[in-house]
């Protein structure tokens, strides 16, 4: 039997960790939770919750099957297998509304039934066949009457402050999550919120009242007199204000890239013909959409595959993307935002604590529809860096090459010097059968762009 060993993700709780084994994801529950857990299994809770869709699902492991022995007593948890891992700055306004949101309906239930969140991190949620589902099993523990909900602040900071300096500053504030991958300190919100904020009584009782409650010597929040009544009316408070909140969908290069593009409108019918012919001849699980936009390729090939990572540097799309997901109940798409000339890095203690998108993007079949020119031009990435880049991700690959003679690569050159003399069809073809073997090439419709298919040598 092998050794077991923590992920490096699952150092925090004293109560247990996960671990992973032949690809396979399991979870220690140690004696000191067991009471927890078992009310979190007997009182109807996790019956409530998985059936709903907001807790993942696990079965019972028997113990005998581990080398326990460093470990001693303790339980062991086989929860419903995630497919991605995707991370909080990696989401859309949408998609973080929708995290807090089941976040606070979890926390009520529970209280209902005698017990309560003791985390409120957007950690504890990943998007699973198309909605947010809570991911930590020992999250829950046994309410005491009287006792303040202790992750509240922790909720004010990772889940709230993004959202107001969304909904207050600019749609790509989800970023500064990377940052302050705890959540935003309090009195570090207060600077960069504006002024107008205080007007809002919510924000000014969870944020400015709270921040300053805090920061004085004797916390009154801390004292043994908060009713479950209180309790429940704060986590409705919370919950109003998040359903309150909204971004504005301001104009940027890439909405409605398809409908108001420079090209025709047969270049996309064409593409999308091209792309059902290039992967009706693949066998392929697992796709990845390098610049998906809003995701009609990622849509287009939907029944085809189990599982979509769609990634887009513009928040919007990621946004749209994922509201049609939401509203056509399809499961097996995950939208992400991200820039991938700049991708989400390796975070946490000694950088293993979260890995980069780049270790988490592995698929059987990648996606790079135009979006070599924005990378080998606008980015100033070599190409060889880009096959490189690209072969790493998965088998096959699909990749159109966007020449210097198109209008769009035109609007990237016209404000600057031309100094990619490599970057032509040649040059693209040499570099990446080093890489690869071709299987198709094909003209885009009436354009000069050209569609490849290729194999991972």
């Amino acid at each position: 039997m092998h050794s077991i060993v923590p992920l490096a993700s699952s150092y925090r709780d004293n109560d247990g960790f996960v671990f992973k084994q032949d690809g396979k994801i399991y979870r220690i529950i140690k004696p000191s939770y067991f009471l927890h857990y078992d009310l979190l299994m007997n009182t109807g809770l996790y019956d409530s919750l998985t059936k709903a869709g907001r807790l993942i699902s696990h079965s019972e492991i028997d113990k005998n099957s581990f080398d326990v022995s460093q470990i001693g007593d303790c339980k062991i948890i086989f929860p419903e297998q995630l497919p991605f891992i995707s991370y909080p700055y990696e989401w859309s306004f949408n998609m973080w509304k929708d995290a807090a949101i089941v976040t606070l309906k979890i926390a009520m239930e529970a209280l209902d039934k005698g017990l309560f969140l003791k985390d409120a991190t957007p950690y504890n949620i990943q998007f699973f066949n198309g909605r947010p589902v809570f991911i930590d099993t020992l999250s829950f523990e046994k309410y005491e009457l009287g006792k303040p909900w202790i992750a509240y602040r922790q909720f004010c900071e990772s889940f709230l402050a993004p959202l107001l300096m969304m909904h207050y500053r600019h749609r790509d504030m989800g970023k500064v999550f990377t940052t302050f991958s705890n959540g935003i300190p309090l009195d570090v919100l207060k600077s960069l919120l504006p002024f107008r904020s205080r007007f809002s009584i919510q924000v000014y009782l969870h944020i400015y009242m709270q921040s300053n409650v805090s920061s004085k010597k004797e916390d009154t929040g801390s004292q043994n007199n908060f009713s479950k009544e209180k309790f429940l009316l704060l986590l409705k408070g919370l919950s109003s204000l998040v359903h309150s909140l909204s971004v504005k969908k301001s104009k940027s290069v890439w909405v409605d890239y398809y409908e108001e593009t420079i090209l025709s409108a047969q270049y996309l019918e064409a593409k999308k013909t091209l792309v059902q012919k290039f992967t009706n001849e693949l066998n392929f699980e697992k796709l990845l959409d390098l610049g998906a936009n809003d995701g009609v390729f990622s849509l287009l090939l939907k029944d085809k595959v189990k599982q979509i990572v769609a990634i887009d540097f513009d928040v919007n799309c990621v946004n749209d993307l994922y509201n049609n997901i939401r509203k056509e109940k399809i499961k097996n798409i995950t939208p992400l935002f991200a820039s991938l000339n700049t991708p989400s890095p390796a975070v946490g203690w000694n950088n293993e604590e979260r890995t980069s998108l780049t270790t988490r993007l592995k698929g059987d079949l990648v996606m790079a529809l135009a979006l070599v020119h924005h990378l080998a031009i606008g980015a100033n990435v070599p190409l060889d860096y880009l096959a490189k880049w690209l072969k790493e991700m998965g088998t096959y690959l699909i990749i159109e090459f966007v020449p210097k003679s198109d209008e769009k690569v035109k609007i990237l050159l016209q404000n600057r010097e031309d100094i990619f003399g490599d970057y032509d069809l040649g040059s693209f073809k040499d570099i990446f059968a080093s890489y690869y073997d071709f299987i198709k090439e094909e003209r885009v419709g009436d354009t000069e762009r050209i569609l490849f298919l290729m194999k991972r040598k």
